[in-house]
């Protein structure tokens, strides 16, 4: 089998230090479960941000 891929979304409303923190403790939590980060967005004027995961 070929590595696993998987792409979450995040959003704060309130503010971009809770969107970092929210990112932060998402990778942790999913680097624990063997995920690798591939790639980290944040998306321009909002307050979401996109993180690629490979297995």
């Amino acid at each position: 089998m070929g590595k696993q891929y998987k792409v979450i979304r995040i959003s704060e409303n309130w503010s971009t230090e809770k969107l970092r923190k929210k990112v932060e403790n998402t990778m942790n939590e999913f680097s624990k479960q063997g995920w690798d980060v591939v790639d980290i967005s944040f998306l321009a004027n909002t307050n979401i941000a996109m993180i690629t995961l490979s297995k």
